[in-house]
């Protein structure tokens, strides 16, 4: 069952959305799924508790922007697929500071709708792994949930899992837990740093900003890693 909600203000416009999702359902009958309107920031804000999908966020509400609302959401949900329904597409250049998914634009047109809710469907199935990754260092051992790792560094023979809210080194190889991390959607960007293309901000030149860490891509890396990155967007192995 998968939990959605629609960010918007104008009521033919939520409907819509509404009426795509039930149109989808009726020629793909093992898909579940609740949706949920709201109609400010505020509200949706108030009531978020971290369980939700897949969030259809209007850019221009009464109360606020929908990129503000996204920034909120991301202070204490890092997972949730944040899609942005908009009729300016230089919103989806913004959409990067909050690890969006897309953009939609209006107005919607249920065609092109299907084609990319079918690759969030995809991305969303194939990402909810609650995999787990138990590293031991001399002293203690530490209960890492893969989906909050950034990015593994090594430098020299020690590992560093950099996550949002601790750091974890151990003695170790990248190869060691290249080939684990793989299904979870992690790729090299060059040979001392692993990413997780979940928390691919931006690409500039031969640089990819991983959540706030810049990290460079070397020349040997760069095709594969672009292609993993092309492969985790469009939801497809």
């Amino acid at each position: 069952m998968l939990k959605i909600a629609v960010l918007e203000d104008e009521t033919e416009q939520s409907e819509q959305m509404l009426q795509f999702l039930k149109r989808y359902q009726l020629t793909h009958l093992d898909f579940m799924y609740e949706a949920q309107v709201f109609t400010t920031g505020t509200a949706l804000l108030t009531c978020y508790a971290s369980d939700y999908d897949l969030l259809f966020l209007d850019i221009r509400l009464p109360d606020m922007t929908g990129m503000e609302v996204a920034r909120k959401i991301r202070q204490q949900d890092t997972g949730v697929m944040m899609v942005f329904v908009t009729n300016l597409s230089q919103y989806a250049i913004e959409g990067y500071e909050v690890n969006a998914y897309d953009y939609i634009l209006k107005p919607l047109l249920y065609h092109s709708f299907e084609v990319k809710f079918q690759r969030m469907l995809n991305v969303l199935f194939h990402h909810h792994v609650s995999d787990w990754l138990l590293l031991k260092t001399k002293r203690e051992t530490h209960r890492v949930r893969i989906d909050d790792i950034l990015y593994v560094e090594v430098s020299g023979h020690t590992l560093i899992f950099h996550t949002e809210t601790e750091n974890v080194c151990l003695w170790g190889t990248l190869s060691q837990y290249e080939h684990k991390l793989e299904k979870n959607y992690f790729s090299r960007c060059n040979a001392c740093y692993l990413v997780n293309l979940k928390y691919v901000k931006s690409l500039h030149g031969n640089m990819v900003q991983v959540a706030q860490q810049e990290l460079a891509i070397s020349k040997s890396r760069r095709k594969g890693f672009l292609s993993d990155l092309a492969r985790y967007k469009g939801g497809s192995d």
